[in-house]
Protein backbone atom coordinates (compact mmCIF):
# COMPACT_ATOMS: atom_id res chain seq x y z
CA UNK A 1 0.00 0.00 0.00
CA UNK A 2 1.47 3.46 -0.94
CA UNK A 3 -1.23 5.12 1.67
CA UNK A 4 0.33 8.00 4.20
CA UNK A 5 -0.60 5.91 6.73
CA UNK A 6 -1.51 2.37 7.65
CA UNK A 7 -5.13 2.94 8.21
CA UNK A 8 -7.62 5.14 7.15
CA UNK A 9 -8.64 8.26 9.53
CA UNK A 10 -12.00 8.27 11.29
CA UNK A 11 -13.67 11.59 12.04
CA UNK A 12 -16.83 11.22 13.72
CA UNK A 13 -17.88 8.35 12.28
CA UNK A 14 -16.52 8.50 8.77
CA UNK A 15 -14.11 7.01 6.81
CA UNK A 16 -11.78 9.56 4.90
CA UNK A 17 -9.80 7.75 1.77
CA UNK A 18 -6.53 8.88 0.60
CA UNK A 19 -6.99 10.62 -3.27
CA UNK A 20 -6.82 7.80 -5.94
CA UNK A 21 -3.88 8.97 -7.01
CA UNK A 22 -1.99 7.83 -3.41
CA UNK A 23 -4.01 4.33 -3.33
CA UNK A 24 -1.39 1.84 -5.36
CA UNK A 25 -2.22 -1.50 -3.33
CA UNK A 26 -4.06 -4.02 -5.76
CA UNK A 27 -6.34 -5.45 -3.12
CA UNK A 28 -8.06 -3.90 -0.31
CA UNK A 29 -9.58 -5.26 2.89
CA UNK A 30 -11.29 -3.97 5.55
CA UNK A 31 -10.64 -5.75 8.51
CA UNK A 32 -13.45 -7.55 11.00
CA UNK A 33 -13.04 -4.29 13.83
CA UNK A 34 -13.70 -1.81 11.19
CA UNK A 35 -16.93 0.03 12.91
CA UNK A 36 -18.57 3.01 10.37
CA UNK A 37 -21.74 4.16 9.86
CA UNK A 38 -20.84 6.61 6.96
CA UNK A 39 -18.57 6.22 4.58
CA UNK A 40 -17.50 9.53 2.43
CA UNK A 41 -21.28 10.94 2.57
CA UNK A 42 -19.82 13.37 -0.06
CA UNK A 43 -18.58 10.85 -2.32
CA UNK A 44 -15.64 9.53 -4.59
CA UNK A 45 -14.68 6.43 -2.07
CA UNK A 46 -11.89 4.93 -4.40
CA UNK A 47 -12.82 6.76 -6.81
CA UNK A 48 -10.77 6.18 -10.23
CA UNK A 49 -8.52 3.13 -8.56
CA UNK A 50 -7.28 2.19 -11.33
CA UNK A 51 -4.82 -0.63 -10.00
CA UNK A 52 -7.14 -1.96 -7.45
CA UNK A 53 -8.47 -5.37 -8.57
CA UNK A 54 -10.22 -6.58 -5.35
CA UNK A 55 -12.53 -5.30 -2.61
CA UNK A 56 -13.20 -7.13 0.25
CA UNK A 57 -15.68 -5.34 2.54
CA UNK A 58 -16.54 -7.73 5.11
CA UNK A 59 -15.60 -5.84 7.97
CA UNK A 60 -17.74 -3.06 7.00
CA UNK A 61 -20.77 -4.52 8.83
CA UNK A 62 -22.19 -0.87 10.12
CA UNK A 63 -21.66 1.14 6.93
CA UNK A 64 -24.97 3.01 6.19
CA UNK A 65 -24.73 5.00 3.47
CA UNK A 66 -21.99 5.47 0.54
CA UNK A 67 -21.99 8.77 -1.55
CA UNK A 68 -21.65 9.14 -5.29
CA UNK A 69 -18.88 7.80 -7.31
CA UNK A 70 -18.30 5.00 -5.05
CA UNK A 71 -15.33 2.69 -7.45
CA UNK A 72 -16.32 4.28 -10.30
CA UNK A 73 -13.82 3.98 -13.20
CA UNK A 74 -11.64 1.00 -11.21
CA UNK A 75 -10.75 0.05 -14.54
CA UNK A 76 -8.82 -3.40 -13.20
CA UNK A 77 -11.59 -4.26 -10.51
CA UNK A 78 -12.60 -7.57 -10.81
CA UNK A 79 -14.01 -8.75 -7.75
CA UNK A 80 -16.17 -6.73 -4.85
CA UNK A 81 -17.12 -8.80 -1.40
CA UNK A 82 -20.37 -7.41 -0.20
CA UNK A 83 -21.39 -9.80 2.33
CA UNK A 84 -20.21 -7.67 5.37
CA UNK A 85 -22.67 -4.68 3.78
CA UNK A 86 -25.69 -5.99 5.70
CA UNK A 87 -26.77 -2.56 7.08
CA UNK A 88 -25.82 -1.07 3.90
CA UNK A 89 -29.11 1.25 2.64
CA UNK A 90 -28.28 4.30 0.18
CA UNK A 91 -25.60 4.10 -2.40
CA UNK A 92 -24.85 7.23 -4.92
CA UNK A 93 -24.88 8.31 -8.17
CA UNK A 94 -21.91 6.09 -10.38
CA UNK A 95 -21.61 2.49 -8.36
CA UNK A 96 -19.18 0.47 -9.62
CA UNK A 97 -19.66 2.57 -13.29
CA UNK A 98 -17.44 1.97 -16.00
CA UNK A 99 -15.90 -1.09 -14.18
CA UNK A 100 -14.65 -3.03 -17.15
CA UNK A 101 -13.21 -5.66 -16.02
CA UNK A 102 -15.80 -6.37 -13.36
CA UNK A 103 -16.99 -10.17 -14.10
CA UNK A 104 -19.45 -11.08 -11.48
CA UNK A 105 -21.26 -9.06 -8.80
CA UNK A 106 -22.96 -11.08 -6.10
CA UNK A 107 -25.47 -8.97 -4.04
CA UNK A 108 -26.27 -11.71 -1.17
CA UNK A 109 -24.71 -9.48 1.95
CA UNK A 110 -27.25 -6.48 0.51
CA UNK A 111 -30.44 -7.46 2.21
CA UNK A 112 -31.07 -3.84 3.37
CA UNK A 113 -30.00 -1.48 0.25
CA UNK A 114 -33.24 0.01 -1.03
CA UNK A 115 -32.10 3.28 -2.79
CA UNK A 116 -28.87 3.39 -5.53
CA UNK A 117 -28.55 6.56 -7.54
CA UNK A 118 -27.96 6.83 -11.66
CA UNK A 119 -24.90 5.09 -13.62
CA UNK A 120 -25.19 1.72 -11.16
CA UNK A 121 -22.93 -1.13 -13.17
CA UNK A 122 -23.07 1.71 -16.05
CA UNK A 123 -20.48 -0.25 -19.08
CA UNK A 124 -19.32 -2.78 -17.18
CA UNK A 125 -19.08 -4.19 -21.01
CA UNK A 126 -17.33 -8.02 -19.18
CA UNK A 127 -19.94 -8.37 -16.52
CA UNK A 128 -21.69 -11.69 -16.95
CA UNK A 129 -23.48 -12.43 -14.24
CA UNK A 130 -25.59 -10.00 -11.41
CA UNK A 131 -26.87 -12.29 -8.48
CA UNK A 132 -29.67 -10.13 -6.69
CA UNK A 133 -30.16 -12.86 -4.65
CA UNK A 134 -29.96 -10.49 -1.73
CA UNK A 135 -32.13 -7.46 -3.04
CA UNK A 136 -34.85 -8.35 -1.08
CA UNK A 137 -35.72 -4.68 0.29
CA UNK A 138 -34.50 -2.63 -3.31
CA UNK A 139 -37.14 -0.18 -4.00
CA UNK A 140 -35.73 2.96 -6.30
CA UNK A 141 -32.60 2.56 -8.68
CA UNK A 142 -32.07 5.86 -11.11
CA UNK A 143 -31.17 5.80 -14.29
CA UNK A 144 -28.43 4.10 -16.36
CA UNK A 145 -28.59 1.01 -14.38
CA UNK A 146 -27.07 -1.76 -16.59
CA UNK A 147 -26.24 0.50 -19.76
CA UNK A 148 -23.72 -0.74 -21.93
CA UNK A 149 -23.37 -4.43 -20.23
CA UNK A 150 -22.64 -6.14 -23.27
CA UNK A 151 -21.85 -9.59 -22.41
CA UNK A 152 -24.43 -9.99 -19.60
CA UNK A 153 -27.38 -12.82 -21.15
CA UNK A 154 -29.34 -12.87 -18.49
CA UNK A 155 -30.65 -11.49 -15.59
CA UNK A 156 -33.09 -12.97 -13.24
CA UNK A 157 -35.52 -10.25 -10.68
CA UNK A 158 -37.12 -12.77 -8.93
CA UNK A 159 -35.71 -11.88 -5.68
CA UNK A 160 -36.46 -8.26 -6.28
CA UNK A 161 -40.42 -7.91 -5.21
CA UNK A 162 -39.91 -4.36 -3.58
CA UNK A 163 -38.56 -2.79 -6.28
CA UNK A 164 -40.77 0.12 -7.33
CA UNK A 165 -39.40 2.44 -9.77
CA UNK A 166 -36.56 2.78 -12.04
CA UNK A 167 -34.95 5.35 -13.97
CA UNK A 168 -33.96 5.82 -17.54
CA UNK A 169 -31.91 3.16 -19.86
CA UNK A 170 -32.08 0.46 -17.71
CA UNK A 171 -30.20 -2.41 -19.82
CA UNK A 172 -30.07 -0.39 -22.49
CA UNK A 173 -27.68 -1.67 -25.01
CA UNK A 174 -27.12 -5.35 -23.48
CA UNK A 175 -26.98 -6.95 -27.08
CA UNK A 176 -25.58 -10.01 -25.30
CA UNK A 177 -28.75 -10.35 -23.20
CA UNK A 178 -31.44 -13.19 -24.24
CA UNK A 179 -33.94 -13.67 -21.20
CA UNK A 180 -34.89 -11.40 -18.60
CA UNK A 181 -37.51 -13.05 -16.08
CA UNK A 182 -39.68 -10.32 -14.43
CA UNK A 183 -41.60 -12.39 -12.02
CA UNK A 184 -40.52 -11.28 -9.02
CA UNK A 185 -41.68 -7.20 -10.16
CA UNK A 186 -44.63 -7.28 -8.62
CA UNK A 187 -44.61 -3.64 -7.05
CA UNK A 188 -42.92 -2.27 -9.60
CA UNK A 189 -45.14 0.54 -11.20
CA UNK A 190 -42.36 3.04 -13.21
CA UNK A 191 -39.48 2.88 -15.48
CA UNK A 192 -38.21 5.82 -17.24
CA UNK A 193 -37.32 5.70 -20.71
CA UNK A 194 -35.10 2.86 -23.36
CA UNK A 195 -35.98 -0.22 -20.77
CA UNK A 196 -34.24 -2.77 -22.72
CA UNK A 197 -34.17 -0.74 -25.84
CA UNK A 198 -31.05 -1.97 -28.41
CA UNK A 199 -31.16 -5.60 -26.25
CA UNK A 200 -30.46 -7.18 -30.35
CA UNK A 201 -30.28 -10.84 -28.64
CA UNK A 202 -33.19 -10.57 -26.39
CA UNK A 203 -35.61 -13.68 -27.40
CA UNK A 204 -37.24 -14.04 -23.97
CA UNK A 205 -39.08 -11.32 -21.85
CA UNK A 206 -41.33 -12.59 -19.16
CA UNK A 207 -44.16 -10.29 -18.50
CA UNK A 208 -45.82 -12.05 -16.09
CA UNK A 209 -45.09 -10.78 -12.55
CA UNK A 210 -45.43 -6.77 -14.18
CA UNK A 211 -48.73 -6.81 -12.90
CA UNK A 212 -48.47 -3.46 -11.00
CA UNK A 213 -46.66 -1.63 -14.09
CA UNK A 214 -48.18 1.25 -14.73
CA UNK A 215 -46.06 3.76 -16.30
CA UNK A 216 -42.94 3.27 -19.21
CA UNK A 217 -41.35 5.88 -21.06
CA UNK A 218 -40.10 6.63 -24.89
CA UNK A 219 -38.49 3.70 -26.73
CA UNK A 220 -39.38 0.53 -24.32
CA UNK A 221 -37.73 -2.87 -26.48
CA UNK A 222 -37.19 -0.49 -28.93
CA UNK A 223 -35.09 -2.39 -31.91
CA UNK A 224 -34.88 -5.80 -29.91
CA UNK A 225 -34.63 -7.63 -33.59
CA UNK A 226 -34.38 -11.09 -32.16
CA UNK A 227 -37.64 -11.04 -30.37
CA UNK A 228 -40.39 -12.93 -31.75
CA UNK A 229 -43.31 -12.59 -29.10
CA UNK A 230 -44.09 -10.50 -26.20
CA UNK A 231 -46.89 -12.28 -23.73
CA UNK A 232 -48.72 -9.02 -22.33
CA UNK A 233 -51.03 -11.30 -20.27
CA UNK A 234 -49.53 -9.29 -17.03
CA UNK A 235 -49.64 -5.82 -18.16
CA UNK A 236 -53.58 -5.32 -16.50
CA UNK A 237 -52.31 -1.97 -15.12
CA UNK A 238 -50.42 -0.40 -17.73
CA UNK A 239 -51.52 2.70 -18.17
CA UNK A 240 -49.04 5.16 -20.09
CA UNK A 241 -46.38 4.27 -22.82
CA UNK A 242 -44.00 6.23 -24.62
CA UNK A 243 -42.89 6.70 -28.01
CA UNK A 244 -41.54 3.47 -29.87
CA UNK A 245 -42.88 0.95 -27.81
CA UNK A 246 -41.87 -2.26 -30.24
CA UNK A 247 -40.50 -0.16 -32.83
CA UNK A 248 -37.99 -1.96 -35.00
CA UNK A 249 -38.40 -5.62 -33.64
CA UNK A 250 -38.31 -7.48 -36.85
CA UNK A 251 -38.95 -10.30 -35.91
CA UNK A 252 -42.30 -9.97 -34.10
CA UNK A 253 -44.63 -11.77 -35.59
CA UNK A 254 -47.77 -11.26 -33.65
CA UNK A 255 -48.83 -9.57 -30.46
CA UNK A 256 -51.72 -9.90 -28.05
CA UNK A 257 -53.26 -6.74 -26.35
CA UNK A 258 -56.30 -8.31 -24.98
CA UNK A 259 -55.38 -8.03 -21.41
CA UNK A 260 -53.86 -4.97 -22.02
CA UNK A 261 -57.15 -3.47 -20.34
CA UNK A 262 -56.26 0.00 -18.78
CA UNK A 263 -53.84 1.17 -21.26
CA UNK A 264 -55.10 4.66 -22.41
CA UNK A 265 -51.94 6.53 -23.78
CA UNK A 266 -49.67 5.56 -26.33
CA UNK A 267 -47.15 7.63 -27.78
CA UNK A 268 -45.59 7.57 -31.74
CA UNK A 269 -44.46 4.85 -33.70
CA UNK A 270 -45.52 1.73 -32.05
CA UNK A 271 -44.89 -1.22 -33.65
CA UNK A 272 -43.08 0.69 -36.81
CA UNK A 273 -40.94 -0.99 -38.95
CA UNK A 274 -41.94 -4.66 -37.68
CA UNK A 275 -41.56 -6.13 -40.71
CA UNK A 276 -42.81 -9.33 -39.67
CA UNK A 277 -45.55 -8.59 -38.02
CA UNK A 278 -48.80 -10.62 -39.39
CA UNK A 279 -50.88 -10.68 -36.43
CA UNK A 280 -52.17 -7.69 -34.36
CA UNK A 281 -54.70 -8.26 -31.79
CA UNK A 282 -56.45 -4.68 -29.79
CA UNK A 283 -59.58 -5.78 -28.24
CA UNK A 284 -58.88 -5.53 -24.92
CA UNK A 285 -57.68 -1.78 -24.88
CA UNK A 286 -61.38 -0.52 -24.25
CA UNK A 287 -59.77 2.64 -22.50
CA UNK A 288 -57.61 3.93 -25.04
CA UNK A 289 -57.56 7.62 -25.39
CA UNK A 290 -54.44 8.70 -27.37
CA UNK A 291 -52.25 6.90 -29.56
CA UNK A 292 -49.72 8.66 -31.54
CA UNK A 293 -48.86 9.13 -35.18
CA UNK A 294 -47.36 6.33 -37.34
CA UNK A 295 -48.41 3.20 -35.04
CA UNK A 296 -47.92 0.20 -37.49
CA UNK A 297 -46.24 2.42 -40.14
CA UNK A 298 -43.61 0.01 -42.18
CA UNK A 299 -45.68 -3.05 -41.01
CA UNK A 300 -45.88 -4.64 -44.45
CA UNK A 301 -46.87 -8.17 -43.72
CA UNK A 302 -49.31 -7.22 -41.27
CA UNK A 303 -53.06 -8.72 -42.19
CA UNK A 304 -54.59 -9.41 -39.49
CA UNK A 305 -56.00 -6.31 -37.15
CA UNK A 306 -58.61 -7.06 -34.81
CA UNK A 307 -58.92 -3.16 -33.36
CA UNK A 308 -61.76 -2.41 -30.83
CA UNK A 309 -60.71 0.18 -29.26
CA UNK A 310 -62.28 2.80 -26.90
CA UNK A 311 -65.48 0.41 -26.68
CA UNK A 312 -66.15 2.54 -29.99
CA UNK A 313 -63.76 1.55 -32.47
CA UNK A 314 -63.55 -1.68 -34.85
CA UNK A 315 -61.18 -1.24 -37.89
CA UNK A 316 -59.95 -3.79 -39.79
CA UNK A 317 -56.63 -4.45 -41.64
CA UNK A 318 -58.07 -2.40 -45.06
CA UNK A 319 -58.25 0.50 -43.14
CA UNK A 320 -55.28 0.79 -41.52
CA UNK A 321 -53.72 3.68 -43.81
CA UNK A 322 -56.42 5.62 -42.87
CA UNK A 323 -55.19 5.96 -39.58
CA UNK A 324 -52.10 5.66 -39.12
CA UNK A 325 -50.39 9.12 -40.26
CA UNK A 326 -52.49 11.51 -37.73
CA UNK A 327 -52.57 10.94 -34.21
CA UNK A 328 -56.14 9.65 -32.74
CA UNK A 329 -57.91 10.92 -29.82
CA UNK A 330 -60.35 8.82 -29.28
CA UNK A 331 -61.88 10.85 -26.47
CA UNK A 332 -62.35 13.87 -28.85
CA UNK A 333 -62.79 12.04 -32.56
CA UNK A 334 -64.75 9.79 -34.03
CA UNK A 335 -65.43 7.85 -36.97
Amino acid sequence: MAWRSTRTELRGGWLSAPPPEELACRLLTYSNDAEVDDVVRHGRWLFGCTNLTALDCSGLTRLATVGGSWLHGCTNLTALDCTGLTRLETVGHGWLSGCTSLTELHCTGLSRLATVGDSWLFKCTSLTVLDCTGLTQLTKVGDAWLVGCTRLTALDCTALTQLAEVGDFWLSGCTSLTQLACTGLKRLHTVGRSWLSGCTNLTDLDCTGLTRLATVGDCWLFGCTSLPALDCAGLTRLAWVGHRWLSDCVSLTALDCTRVENLRKVGEFWLADCTSLTALDCTGLTQLRRLGVRWLSGCCRLTALNCTVGGEFDHNAASVASFVRTPWDLSRRKQ
